[in-house]
């Protein structure tokens, strides 16, 4: 442990370094702080009782205090550092060296001289070393005036200072190597150059990796260093795009990471981790003097690949129940998510299971019931069924070395992502326009007609509808969509969580729709190229929708805003001035609801993160919804509307945080508010089995039924509860539970961390716990409910969040049944998939290769955004942390008798009052 105490102020009681106040006799204590920042105390005589009481002794002798007594007696500030994990040293060298101490200075005018006061408020005359007695006139202080917040410089840091010694550095220095495919390297030019100057410029295709094959080439010293290595040895100049000869101090080289998904680009960096001397892209794809058609096929060749051996297990054991659509679904799954070596050996090995439902079609094509379909007429259509799937999940079949299927079964139009929102049905969504624009309110009709009518006239306007939930935001956007589209216009749906995709006809979550980075800050744009089929897309799109905006970081907005402008602008120049090029943008949500998550920020980065300080929500008209639909429809088929709506209001108010009863404490953002006693569940010994008991009554005779399990959950803010309660609720449904532990490894990034697998070893990777991520240990029942962590098919509903339940349990495969969203009832299969986990607290990349669930009995607060559901058990071990997360919980259901809440943050038993959190700035930015 190290443990660091700086004494800020000088005790007043010192004289000749001993305390007569405090230490007994026999004590003295030193007035300097030792080296190392420990402030030492000499022991004269016996030292057991004072220690003791006061204080906790070091192996090294010294004392150091921690009793409030002491603090107060010292009049003293201790800072305390205790350095446990690898990234705290970064953070206690930033703090301990940071610079000298802050003071804060009294100034005083006496007549004509000028006095000053001591950090002890002795006042000293300038005049003489006589304290001052005269006192000012109270009317005279001005408090601003007199102090000076500045800096105390000492004798020794000065003199660091003056000689211009490092204050702070870091090394060694890191030089980021390119990493692209032929003729692909990003191009950074100004927008006024023509673009004719730019392509006949070669040095625009000049990168550190194209010129790397160049110094291969001239220098022979250069080949016994690879890609990775080549920057301890050599200079890149950025002037001249050159490599030259180091001759000062070293650099390491740093390549960005490639997710397995890139196709050819992953197996590039792996080939340059390794190769030495290549010259060309030609010569890194030649292993052992054989030319290769592909990176993949070299790497394989050079055995840096493992083999599929679990991959063709996982499809065998698949192809005993699974149907011919879930095995090509499958195989799309593992050959986009599972790294494959070989993914045309793995479908000509299996292509035979994916060809039920393809007989049949094409036999009833023909009209004739025995017709023997060709072998390689059978074998297109097969393929043609693949390439849309991988076309659905932004993939192309190429990037895995399969074949194309034959063009004259495909379809005339090339741009399949544009195909696919014109494959609608008009006469079918003409009919259901028809029916919905008759039960749209008042309120509900005029966002519908300014909406279609900037959409008509191109106006470019950015609209946001705030409504909280029964307002029918979600039936506003069917109306939309089923007119627009019915008459051929493109209509992009997206929302930013994948359950509230789920709602949207033909939905997606917002950052697979439009490539938006994960990790994202105020510079990067979208992954999206001018010319590529997304790009097309969105030009011919006539309206956007994103619904649950506030939840996302106004960086995504900013992002897809410079992009749509770039791309747009292409058209016609005038589009670069306009908000997200011009296109008509309809965002939706509701900001009582949990804002952005930042992850270790505060309420300040919470409220940066928002949309409401984005430049673009200046630009931005707001409309509202306040007309409760759901009270309406329960009011005319005769149930409690009343009830309802009181509910309803209460909901509101805690979201608003002018719930009856509350109490404002802190800063005014946090307030406590009273439960109503006919929600509380009551504490008695068990915390966990009481709100179990309370949210799924008569679980052993219903555990396995879909409507009963995906009408209820328990909700709680914590995951470390979550996974306490889904491990409780396991072990009561009966039946035999099955163990799947995953397989971890880590992803060297260079050999620079080479050793990492000695410093880190398996069974420390397996204790890991990660967000979005499942555990090592596994645990799942047949009949048990699971969350899909990942986004696998979200045409086929298998988005983040969806929820299913557990049908057959196999070794390597799950079947499951999808349980809500517009696939209710569909069962789907689920392999393990390589998960790859980056995070600034560890110096590594690691890869989980596990299921990509988890049981879903009790859920986050986060999570269950979007989620309605009939019974909610809000189990509070702790109080909510950040905005919205108790408003969120209780308006997860429609009705007061489905709500119930136990309270168990060990305070009070009888307690009926909980923390609640709003951030009303938040809201007053929409009044």
């Amino acid at each position: 442990m190290a443990l660091v105490a700086s004494l800020i102020k000088k005790c007043a009681c010192m004289k000749n370094n001993r305390c007569s106040k405090f230490f007994p006799k026999g004590y003295e204590a030193s007035t300097v702080v030792g080296e190392d920042g420990f402030l030492q105390y000499r022991r004269w005589a016996e030292a057991a009782n004072f220690v003791e009481r006061y204080g906790i002794r070091l192996d090294n002798g010294w004392v150091v205090p921690y009793n409030l007594a002491v603090l107060k007696r010292f009049r003293a500030h201790i800072n305390v550092e205790w350095c446990n994990k690898t990234h705290l040293i970064k953070y206690l060298f930033k703090y301990i060296t940071k610079g000298p101490d802050r003071a804060r200075a009294v100034i005083e005018t006496f007549g004509a001289g000028v006095s000053c006061c001591d950090s002890h408020g002795e006042a000293i005359s300038s005049l003489g070393d006589q304290p001052v007695n005269a006192q000012k006139h109270p009317d005279d202080v001005d408090e601003v005036r007199e102090y000076i917040d500045c800096r105390y410089l000492s004798s020794h840091e000065a003199i660091w200072r003056m000689f211009k010694f490092d204050i702070h550095f870091r090394t060694p220095a890191v030089e980021r190597l390119a990493m692209h495919l032929p003729l692909m390297n990003s191009v950074v030019y100004p927008a006024d150059q023509p673009l004719a100057n730019i392509v006949d410029d070669p040095r625009y295709m000049q990168t550190t990796l194209t010129e790397w094959f160049t110094a291969n080439t001239i220098f022979p010293a250069a080949r016994e260093l690879t890609y990775i290595e080549f920057p301890t040895k050599w200079v890149w100049n950025r002037k001249a795009k050159a490599w030259h000869s180091r001759k000062g101090s070293r650099k390491i080289g740093r390549a960005i990471y490639i997710n397995p998904s890139c196709g050819e680009l992953y197996y590039l960096r792996m080939l340059l981790n390794v190769a030495k001397g290549a010259t060309s892209y030609e010569d890194l794809r030649t292993v052992s003097g054989v030319l290769h058609p592909t990176f993949k096929d070299a790497c394989q060749a050079a055995g840096l690949l493992g083999d599929d051996n679990e991959w063709r297990e996982c499809l065998k054991e698949a192809s005993v129940w699974g149907t011919a659509s879930q095995m090509r679904q499958l195989l799309v799954t593992i050959i986009l998510f599972c790294s494959v070596c070989d993914a045309p050996s793995l479908f000509s090995e299996f292509y035979t299971y994916f060809t039920d439902d393809i007989h049949h079609k094409i036999r009833k094509m023909v009209g004739l019931p025995r017709y023997k379909v060709p072998e390689e007429h059978l074998r297109n259509h097969i393929l043609l069924e693949l390439d849309r799937l991988f076309v659905k999940n932004g993939a192309s079949m190429t990037d895995y070395g399969l074949p194309n299927p034959d063009p004259t079964l495909c379809s005339k139009m090339k741009n399949r992502l544009m195909a696919e929102e014109l494959a609608y049905d008009s006469e079918m969504l003409l009919h259901v326009h028809e029916t919905l624009i008759n039960q749209l309110n008042s309120e509900q009709r005029h966002i519908y007609d300014v909406v279609i009518q900037s959409v008509y006239g191109k106006t470019g306007r950015c609209f946001f509808v705030y409504g909280y939930g029964g307002t029918g935001k979600t039936f506003l956007w069917n109306a939309i969509i089923s007119l627009l589209r019915s008459e051929k216009h493109i209509v992009l749906a997206v929302a930013s969580s994948g359950v509230a995709a789920l709602l949207l006809p033909g939905g997606r979550t917002v950052h697979s729709r439009f490539k938006i980075p994960i990790v994202i800050d105020e510079s990067p744009m979208c992954d999206i190229k001018r010319g590529t089929f997304l790009a097309d897309l969105i030009v011919q799109s006539s309206l956007i929708i994103w619904d649950e905006a506030p939840m996302t970081h106004r960086h995504c907005f900013e992002s897809l805003d410079r992009s749509m402008r770039d791309i747009l602008g292409q058209l016609d120049s005038s589009n670069s001035d306009w908000m997200f090029g011009g296109k008509t943008m309809l965002l939706g949500g509701d900001f009582r609801q949990v804002l952005p998550v930042v992850e270790g920020g505060n309420r300040l980065d919470t409220i940066d993160a928002s949309i409401t300080n984005s430049y673009l929500w200046d630009h931005v008209k707001i409309l509202k919804l306040t007309t409760n639909m759901r009270i309406i429809g329960m009011g005319r088929s005769g149930l409690a509307a009343k009830e309802v709506k009181d509910f309803s209001d209460w909901v509101l108010s805690v979201g608003d945080g002018t719930a009856k009863g509350t109490v404002e404490i802190d800063d005014g953002d946090s307030e406590l508010i009273e439960i109503p006693s006919d929600i509380l569940v009551p504490r008695l010994d068990s915390a966990i089995d009481d709100i179990i008991s309370s949210t799924y009554p008569n679980l052993e005779a219903s555990y396995s039924d879909p409507t009963y399990l995906r009408e209820r959950a328990i909700i709680a803010p914590k995951n470390d509860t979550i996974d306490k309660i889904n491990s409780r609720i396991l072990s009561l449904v009966p039946g035999n539970e099955k163990v799947y532990l995953s397989s971890d490894t880590l992803v060297e990034s260079s050999k620079e961390n080479g050793n990492l697998d000695l410093l880190y070893p398996v069974e420390f990777l397996n204790l890991l716990q990660f967000k979005g991520i499942p555990h090592h240990k596994l645990m799942l029942k047949v009949g048990s409910p699971v969350m899909l962590l990942r986004n696998l098919n979200q045409s086929a509903g298998l988005c983040n969040g969806t929820r299913l339940i557990i049908t057959q349990l196999g070794a390597r495969v799950l079947e499951a049944q999808i349980i809500i969203g517009s696939h209710i009832g569909d069962k789907v299969l689920l392999p393990r998939i390589a998960l790859h986990v980056s995070s600034t607290k560890w110096p590594f990349v690691l890869s989980r290769r596990q299921f990509p669930v988890r049981l879903c009995y009790a859920m986050t607060i986060n999570k269950s955004q979007g989620q309605t559901l009939q019974n909610v058990g809000l189990n509070l071990p702790r109080p909510v942390f950040s905005h919205g997360q108790l408003y969120v919980a209780i308006s997860r259901v429609t009705s007061r008798k489905g709500l119930r809440i136990l309270i168990d943050d060990d305070t009070d038993p009888n307690t009926n009052a909980t923390q609640n959190i709003v951030y009303k700035e938040i809201l007053r930015s929409l009044w």
